[in-house]
């Protein structure tokens, strides 16, 4: 199986996850769920996604390059150690990864995406940059040197799996274990705009760098969580954008050209860097009906993104294409239709005339591709890639 069809399988574990806690909030009644930014969360997941299926090919060859050609040793997947030395190293280079993230505009224009949740909670752990793998294959490249493609890929999933749950506000400090390993307690503290918590706690699994490397702060002050120049908007194409927008508006307002190139090589704090209401979000909230018609369409729509991970090969590129243009469209204006957007009840009818014909398609194709599924190796590495980083 591939990557993505490993974290495929654990999207549905996390759907589970996402509503009990989602109940519990609702139960009672603390607010840590707002329906606009848990679509939104979830949307951004759904993009990333769709969008890491047509280039993971393009991020992962290089691994695979190296690593068949120039490694230098293999770390042996058949003994523990092996696998503990991977995971330690994984997190070590994700650590500088991170940080660096949070240091240089240029990555944080991609990285801020996931940070802008003002939502803390699991669904905020699917909130992914689309564009993360411009940058984040070059530093998990030397890997290939030591670390089995196989291995490689263990060592992702496990790592995204440990970061998911660090997502909720459900789970106090944990005393002794704090020391060593990220917690939930850790990783509110990274996700808080407060002045003392900014740019604190890079660690995915372990903290004991933040501890050596003098980035470590304990969570005390009630969070607020967030970004402090806010998107105003949960839609996940525009959210991944704006970022972009914005660095280019202070770009071109630099006086010189040495000037205008260090706007993208700096820091967030150390240069100002124009901002606007783009997509601000209404103030109205969406009726009962407009909820249930909401939820209703996206549980029908979501079978898609898994139908093009596993069957989108067999089906050929026109068909991928026309599957992807759907989920993205339809991800974005169902959750436009919570924000309260004129031009998404105009397009709605479009979209639901598309999906009835589509389903038509869909689901005699999916249950025809289940029936002549092949054996399922245990990892096919050619079309494999460096996939989510939710730290």
């Amino acid at each position: 199986m591939t990557e993505l069809e490993y974290l495929a399988i654990a999207y549905a574990l996390f759907i589970f996850l996402i509503g009990l806690e989602a109940g519990v909030s609702l139960w009672k009644k603390n607010g840590r769920y707002q329906l606009d930014e848990m679509f939104g969360n979830i949307g951004h997941g759904i993009v990333y996604q769709t969008f890491d299926y047509a280039t993971k090919a393009s991020v992962m060859v290089p691994f695979v390059l190296v690593s068949t050609h120039f490694a230098i040793v293999e770390l042996p997947m058949d003994q523990w150690w092996g696998w503990l030395l991977a995971i330690v190293i994984f997190d070590f280079i994700n650590y500088w990864l991170h940080r660096h993230s949070h240091e240089v505009n240029a990555m944080w224009a991609v990285h801020a995406v996931h940070h802008a949740a003002e939502d803390y909670n699991l669904a905020a752990a699917l909130r992914q940059p689309l564009l993360s793998q411009l940058y984040t294959w070059i530093y998990r490249l030397p890997m290939a040197l030591f670390m089995p493609v196989e291995m490689f890929i263990g060592v992702v999933v496990i790592d995204y799996i440990y970061q998911f749950v660090q997502h909720t506000q459900y789970v106090p400090r944990l005393g002794p274990i704090g020391w060593l390993m990220n917690t939930p307690s850790h990783h509110r503290v990274h996700h808080g705009r407060n002045e003392k918590y900014l740019d604190r706690n890079y660690g995915a699994i372990f903290i004991i760098w933040d501890r050596l490397f003098g980035t470590f702060q304990k969570e005390e002050e009630p969070v607020d969580f967030g970004i402090t120049r806010p998107l105003h908007t949960v839609d996940p194409i525009w959210g991944n954008l704006v970022f972009w927008k914005r660095l280019v508006a202070a770009s071109r307002q630099a006086p010189t050209l040495r000037s205008s190139i260090s706007v993208w090589l700096k820091g967030p704090g150390d240069i100002d860097i124009p901002t606007d209401n783009e997509g601000q979000k209404q103030a109205t909230k969406p009726t009962a009906t407009l909820t249930v018609y909401v939820i209703a369409n996206a549980a029908m729509a979501m079978p898609a993104l898994p139908a093009l991970i596993y069957f989108g090969e067999q089906w050929g590129l026109p068909a991928q294409l026309a599957l992807s243009a759907f989920i993205l469209t339809s991800t974005s204006l169902l959750i436009a239709l919570i924000e309260g957007r004129p031009w998404a009840r105009k397009l709605e009818p479009v979209r639901a005339v598309v999906f009835a014909v589509g389903m038509l398609w869909l689901v005699p194709a999916s249950l025809d591709a289940i029936s002549n599924m092949p054996a399922i190796e245990p990892v096919a590495t050619e079309h494999t890639s460096a996939l989510i980083n939710p730290s």
